[in-house]
């Protein structure tokens, strides 16, 4: 028997009504060669009894990971045939079209990782925004490095040859839980990994209170973990690791003071802002206009495809 084309790997968790719009949204897709990895961290609700189901479709595999997901992730990694390894979030979903369009990107151009738009809500019922995601840049490590995670897991399919080659899996550390996906790709583009961006809605994407990013201080506490762990012990593009660490964790604090985590004096940030912007202006100048410019284009897109969506259902 040939090996799947795609293999989809699912943690999951005491999610049981969401993982079975996740599975649905996986058997309604119109391109079929594919496998179904469930990695389930031994469950206390009806999850297996939904898994049951569709026993013959879905391998599972129960485990106790102690609240760490990267090994559910890894687990899935090693018990994969595919030749690609689509990831799925059990709380996420997909459009009925992602894997045909994603196996028709692989068949059209050469790269190692592809990631695609996805639809954003705190409710099961209301695609309330859309995120894009990238772009994939020069020096794309130190960019991301700097700059942030440019990938959702739940959207993202690798090649697994690129990953059994480099041996590359998800670091365990219960320091890195919740950004792991972060880690996993900062060391795919350390290893110079081709990255194909499509700003297509393909997935939807669902914020609630068991999700593992919900807690968003400690998030952000994990993303200086990881940030810290590459600036001092991975990167090579940077002597002074010092000033690069101060310069990454300076505009880390400026984003947690936007969401108002905590009370922060604002002159002290102006000063160093401008200190920042006088040692490294293009970095600076570079970093903001970024994030100006996703928040612009994850809202022309988001006008664009509802508008699409509502001219096809009319």
């Amino acid at each position: 028997m040939n090996s799947p084309f795609f293999s989809i790997i699912i943690p999951t968790y005491n999610q049981a009504e969401f993982l079975k719009i996740s599975l649905n949204s996986i058997f309604k897709q119109n391109f079929k060669n594919y496998e179904i990895i469930v990695i389930d961290n031994n469950s206390k609700d009806n999850t297996s009894k939904i898994i049951s189901k569709y026993k013959k479709k879905i391998v599972y595999k129960k485990i106790d990971n102690k609240g760490i997901i990267a090994k559910s992730r890894n687990l899935g990694i090693k018990l994969s045939k595919g030749k690609w390894l689509a990831f799925l979030d059990s709380d996420d979903s997909w459009e009925i079209d992602k894997l045909k369009i994603i196996h028709q990107y692989i068949n059209k151009y050469e790269f190692n990782v592809i990631c695609h738009s996805e639809w954003i809500s705190n409710s099961l019922q209301q695609k309330k925004k859309l995120w894009t995601y990238g772009p994939y840049q020069k020096n794309f490590y130190q960019i991301m490095l700097r700059q942030g995670n440019r990938l959702s897991t739940s959207a993202t399919t690798v090649e697994k040859k690129f990953l059994v080659k480099n041996k590359i899996l998800f670091n365990e550390k219960k320091n890195l839980i919740s950004v792991e996906d972060y880690d996993f790709f900062l060391n795919i583009a350390k290893k110079n990994a081709n990255f194909y961006f499509t700003n297509k809605p393909l997935g939807n994407h669902f914020f609630h209170s068991k999700s593992s990013s919900s807690n968003l201080l400690k998030h952000f506490k994990s993303i200086e973990a990881v940030t810290r762990h590459h600036v001092f012990n991975v990167q090579k593009f940077e002597k002074n690791k010092k000033f690069l660490w101060a310069e990454i964790k300076f505009f880390l604090n400026l984003k947690r003071s936007i969401f108002n985590f905590e009370k922060v004096n604002m002159l002290n940030y102006f000063m160093k802002l401008i200190f920042i912007t006088i040692s490294r202006p293009i970095f600076t100048i570079s970093y903001i206009g970024n994030l100006l410019i996703k928040k612009i284009k994850d809202m022309i897109f988001f006008i664009f495809y509802k508008l699409k969506f509502s001219i096809f259902n009319s």
